[in-house]
């Protein structure tokens, strides 16, 4: 029985300690299992601060090297940066695996990812902008700054999170450690043993894991403290501080970064140190040149030279020799008078003879106690250093010599032998001046002795009478010999008449070369009016079907029109190209000597075949870098001829390459080369002679594989000629060919073959001189804003922008908007001003022009340039005397600083004088006085009021009687003067300002278009287009609000524009011409526009016709017809009293000159040649119909 109590107790007692143990050890294992989750927690929270440390150190490591390379321009700053994008990425991916479950962080992370990606755009936009060799500028570093700040506040942001996170872990950590404890003390008297192990063991866990994330959390706190003081100091490298570096120099990541920036920064410092000595260098040679500058005696020269020199280098003394011979002769001193023995000096005899024999810069840095002396005043010094430099142009000229109480620096040892040929140049000049005054008075004194000797012969003379007597003996024998000369002259009697004979029959053959040559022209003329005449159909039907108006054709079948019009295109190029040649025969062909830049030329050229080249799959390369920049030529004529030659290199290679050359002739500096190379197929050498024939081709056979007439050569080797130069040959069959056109690269100082003297381009110049007169007006320092009115305007408030770093003068603006009842915005810097006018879109615009960042000039090209700003009246103020600049470029008025007070008020009145003013008034000037009718028709429907004046003389006389906004001039007119006139009214007080805009029908030369360019604004060339144009441009001068050119609130003006719309509708016209294909045309060409055709193919049935359809609203008439030409057809219709105003439009093939006034002389309302283009036909059609709708 005990046996079994025993039995009973050590069971229950086993089974109670068993179920104890198994529950405390169920207890401890999920307590021990939750403590180690918890730890995977905490590690896990490590894990996201690593990455995104690490993350941070990537971008800052980036922008470290851009911004070393923006200040030093090597590309070596760039290998952290060139890899840290992808290096960000990949702690990207890792941190957005580790946040997976956390959603929250996953929206940050999108975030920073975002905000990391437009931060690497900005990195890559600088490290663009400073290799296309633009300058970044303060507002692009402090964008990054700012961009980098959101960046920082971003990832701590995440940190702060996952901060929290470790936080709670930590706690749950020790709450399910605290849990152990309870529950194995609990279990302590059955599994004592067991729970001290486990016991034991928890605790030594935790207090590992305790420890380590106290070493964690302050490694945490050290590294963040270095890398702001890493970023303080980078900061202060970014401002311009060199000097200051990171004392960190641990060795580990953070430690090599403070030395790279340690490196960097003495980098800097070395480079702009450098710099700043080229300034000087460079200052201190223009300074010089301007000491130099006038006729001045050689010792003055000397006295100005050695005064500089002593000053410029900070030397104590100095002297300048001049070469006599074989010594040399002191000229002028700085700080020292030389005694006797130094006045003169044999070459080679002490330092400075010595640099004269040796030809280079001597020093002298030992002396002894009788070595010369610096006097003062006070007593003397001894020099430290003194130095000797040779005067050498193509031979010594002289030399100088400097002394100075310190040493001298290697830069001033530079700028003194850079300046050194100089100084050699001028006294050069002045000698040889010199000796051209001592031999003009030389010239003179023997002038003096010739005038003596002339009285001696006087005297002589009278001996020589004496002697006549003697001669008359001789008289007998000169008879007998005059008697052979009588002989003599009958034989050269007999031969002048069979001179005067071949010089009958060379008149006669040069007679009939000019009857040659006209019957030529006259049939150049005849066959361009034949060939033209059947492409104006090709030209105009093919541009009806490529147009698909009723959409009725496939896109094969377009695709065939337009090869159509392509065709007729190159075949107009050719008639072109013959006319070319013809001209060239004639010697007609004009040359405009113009300076032109290597760089536009290779542009176009690159443009236009890079693509052609591509597409036959052969390289294309264009090598300039040994060409000068700016040559003298024609620039079409060099383009075409290069365009010749690089087309043929093209068609001619199957395979391989083609390149173009250019590059200074290597035997002389004067002549420039253009080289093109190919690897086709070459020239064989019996061929090369025909290829510069006209119409010869090296294969002439009927089975040759390339297409072409032979005239681009031929052009070309004639162009060549007129431009001065030579195009030479080289080519081996199956190898390949070489064409050199060799130009001056001055172009020439002969004239042009029309004997027209090339104009000076004025605009080209201020075209090179523009990027350099920005940066003028560009202030280097950005003041503080302003508090303006921006954040209280209403819809209805009327705001003026204050565009101003003066702060006080903006405040002063302000205060005064205010007064007179107007909202102001303040602007400080010139790159906010038309994004602030767009926005606030102000009434008028107060502009300064030298401002931070952006140049006024550069706003107001900016405002006026875009729709929605250039009609808001813009008032310039500024210290600059730039009243007549601002004006053309659009300003309404311009004042100057400093600012009167009162003359404040008259800005605001000259605004709202713009803004209130109803109508505008614009004088038109045109000869033709339907074309000035139908402008005048279309500027009335935008409440734009004209008046119309046939002369120029008579609109000067009109804008002294009347108040007129602008002016529109027709450039055609007939009137020799108008240049004059033109030029009266720009020095005309009050007319200075005026608006004028140039409309003309013709295309203008080179030549025109610059002189016109003097006087007039804007130019514009009658097209279809051209009324809309003109409505924009003088909007633009006439400051109109674009709500005002709106005219649909205007019933009358709505009408008005509605039938102008409609002009044609309904309109009969008559097509007089005797080739139907041109009817056919020009028919299916008007019929798109709803108007009624009639046909006549001669003059005769074009009357009869007339006669029928007496409702005919205009006649488009053929001037080269059989039986009865335009010209005698004009002429019959205009004796009909019923046709005297129907307008009749002559279309004529011939485009000689003199065609026009002919055409007008016989009865047509205008002109027009063929092929006809449409757009301009229809502008003409409208201008004479506009009144019949």
């Amino acid at each position: 029985m005990k046996q079994n109590n025993f039995k009973r107790n050590l069971l229950i007692s086993s089974l109670i300690s068993l179920l104890i143990l198994t529950i405390s050890s169920t207890a401890s294992f999920l307590s021990i299992k939750s403590l180690l989750k918890s730890n995977y927690w905490v590690n896990h929270t490590q894990e996201v601060i690593y990455n995104l440390n690490e993350g941070i150190f990537v971008v800052t490591d980036a922008q470290t090297s851009m911004r070393g390379y923006l200040i030093t321009g090597k590309e070596e700053f760039l290998s952290q940066y060139n890899d840290a994008e992808k290096k960000s990425d990949s702690f990207f991916n890792r941190l957005d695996q580790l946040t997976d479950d956390n959603p929250s962080q996953q929206k940050n992370l999108q975030e920073i990812r975002y905000n990391t990606h437009i931060f690497y755009k900005y990195l890559n936009n600088q490290v663009v902008k400073k290799r296309i060799g633009k300058d970044t500028v303060s507002f692009d570093l402090d964008e990054g700054k700012k961009m980098m700040d959101e960046l920082r506040s971003y990832y701590k942001r995440i940190e702060n999170s996952e901060q929290v996170l470790l936080k709670e872990r930590n706690e749950n950590s020790e709450r399910y450690g605290n849990y152990s404890v309870i529950l194995i003390i609990a279990a302590f008297i059955i599994a004592f043993i067991i729970t001290i192990v486990f016991l034991l063991r928890i605790l030594k866990d935790h207090n590992e894991r305790s420890f380590l994330q106290e070493e964690l959390e302050r490694k945490d706190k050290e590294t963040a403290e270095r890398i702001k003081a890493i970023s303080t100091i980078a900061s202060h490298i970014s401002k311009g501080n060199y000097d200051i570096r990171v004392d960190d120099t641990k060795s580990d990541a953070l430690g090599s970064m403070g030395e790279s920036l340690n490196s960097m920064g003495v980098s800097l410092q070395t480079t702009f140190d450098l710099l700043s000595q080229k300034e000087w260098l460079q200052t201190g040679i223009a300074k010089l040149n301007n000491v130099m500058i006038g006729d001045k005696e050689l010792e003055r020269l000397s006295k100005d030279v050695i005064e500089f020199l002593c000053q410029y280098t900070k030397s104590s003394a100095g002297v300048i020799y001049a070469v006599d011979g074989d010594e040399l002769y002191a000229i002028s001193g700085y700080s020292y008078l030389p005694d006797k023995n130094r006045e003169h000096i044999k070459t080679g005899q002490g330092l400075i003879g010595q640099c004269v024999v040796s030809r280079k810069i001597l020093e002298l840095k030992s002396f002894s106690e009788n070595d010369v002396q610096i006097t003062y005043a006070l007593g003397e010094i001894k020099p430290k250093h003194i130095i000797a430099v040779p005067l050498i142009d193509t031979q010594v000229e002289g030399a100088f010599e400097l002394a100075s109480v310190k040493e001298y620096t290697a830069i001033d040892l530079e700028f003194l032998q850079a300046v050194s040929n100089n100084i050699a140049i001028a006294i050069k000049s002045t000698q040889n001046r010199k000796r051209v005054l001592e031999l003009l008075e030389e010239t003179q004194a023997q002038s003096e002795e010739l005038r003596i000797q002339h009285t001696e012969m006087e005297a002589m003379n009278a001996e020589l009478e004496t002697q006549t007597e003697k001669l008359q003996a001789s008289e007998e024998e000169l008879r007998v010999q005059q008697e052979e000369l009588e002989q003599t002259n009958k034989e050269l009697s007999e031969r002048s008449v069979l001179l005067q004979e071949r010089n009958t029959e060379i008149q006669k053959k040069s007679e009939a070369l000019e009857l040659t040559t006209r019957y030529k022209s006259e049939f150049l003329a005849n066959m361009s009016h034949e060939l033209r005449t059947p492409l104006n159909s090709i030209l105009l039907l093919s541009r009806l079907l490529s147009e698909n108006n009723n959409k009725s054709m496939n896109s094969e079948e377009i695709e065939f029109a337009k090869v159509i019009q392509s065709s007729g295109n190159s075949l107009l190029g050719l008639i072109d190209e013959i006319l070319d040649l013809s001209k060239i025969e004639a010697g007609k062909m004009e040359l405009e000597f113009l300076d032109v830049t290597t760089k536009e030329i290779t542009d176009n050229l690159s443009n236009l075949f890079t693509i052609v080249a591509k597409e036959k799959k052969i390289d294309f390369e264009i090598i300039s870098k040994d060409a000068p920049a700016v040559i003298k030529t024609d620039k079409m004529r060099l383009e075409q001829i290069l365009k010749n030659l690089i087309s043929n290199a093209i068609k001619f290679t199957e395979k391989g390459s083609v390149s173009l050359e250019i590059k200074v002739n290597d035997d002389d500096d004067k002549i420039i080369c253009f080289i093109v190379k190919d690897t086709g197929i070459g020239i064989p050498l019996d061929k090369q002679p025909l290829i510069f024939e006209a119409f010869q081709q090296a294969d002439g056979s009927t089975k040759r594989k390339y297409g072409g007439t032979g005239l681009g050569l031929s052009i070309s080797r004639e162009l060549a000629k007129l431009l001065n130069g030579e195009i030479i040959l080289h080519s081996k069959e199956n190898e390949g060919s070489s064409f050199t056109l060799c130009l001056p690269v001055f172009g020439s100082s002969l004239k042009k073959n029309t004997a027209l003297k090339t104009p000076p381009i004025e605009i080209d110049e201020q075209e090179e001189k523009k990027q350099e007169t920005q940066n003028k007006y560009i202030s280097m320092v950005i003041p503080e804003e302003v508090a303006d009115d921006r954040n209280s305007i209403t819809e209805n408030d009327k705001v003026i922008l204050i565009v101003e770093d003066d702060i006080n003068f903006a405040k002063s603006l302000l205060t005064f908007s205010r007064k007179k009842g107007y909202k102001a915005v303040v602007v400080v810097r010139g790159d906010y001003a038309l994004n602030f006018a767009l926005l606030y879109r102000p009434i008028g615009v107060l502009l300064d022009i030298e401002l931070p960042v952006k140049s006024g000039w550069e706003i107001l090209e900016e405002l006026k340039n875009n729709s929605k700003t250039k009609h808001i009246p813009v008032h310039v103020m500024s210290s600059h005397k730039l009243k007549q600049e601002s004006l053309l470029k659009g300003a309404v008025d311009f004042l100057d600083k400093p600012v009167a007070f009162e003359k404040i008020p008259d800005v605001f009145i000259r605004i709202e004088h713009i803004i209130n003013k109803e109508a505008q008034k614009v004088l038109i000037i045109e000869d033709n006085p339907k074309h000035a009718k139908a402008l005048s028709y279309f500027l009335e429907s935008y409440n734009i009021n004209s008046e119309i004046k046939s002369e120029v003389s008579e609109g000067l006389k009109a804008l002294n009687k009347s108040e007129v906004d602008c002016v529109i001039l027709d450039m055609g007119i007939p009137d020799k003067h108008a240049y004059e006139i033109l030029d009266n009214v720009k020095k005309n007080p009050g007319l200075e300002n005026l608006p004028v805009i140039v409309f003309t029908g013709k295309s203008l030369s080179l030549k025109e278009e610059i002189k016109i360019k003097k006087y007039a604004d804007s130019i514009i060339v009658k097209t279809a287009h051209s009324y809309q144009r003109m409505l924009d441009e003088v909007s633009l001068f006439l400051h109109l609000v674009e709500e005002n050119k709106n005219p649909d609130g205007k019933k009358d003006n709505h009408r008005k524009l509605n039938l102008l719309n409609n002009i044609l509708f309904d309109k009969t016209v008559l097509i007089v011409d005797d080739d139907v294909r041109n009817i056919y045309s020009l028919t299916k060409a008007l019929e798109v526009f709803k108007m009624n055709v009639i046909t006549a193919f001669d003059g005769k049935e074009a009357i009869k016709m007339l006669e029928e359809n007496p409702n005919t609203d205009i006649v488009l008439l053929d001037m080269m017809m059989p039986n009865m030409d335009g010209y005698e057809t004009a002429e019959k219709i205009r004796s009909n009293s019923k046709h005297l105003t129907l307008p009749l439009i002559a279309v004529t093939a011939k485009a000689m000159t003199g065609d026009r006034e002919k055409c007008i002389k016989a009865g047509a309302s205008d002109y027009i040649t063929k092929p006809v283009d449409i757009d301009q036909l229809l502008s003409l059609l409208r201008v004479w119909l506009y009144d019949k709708v």
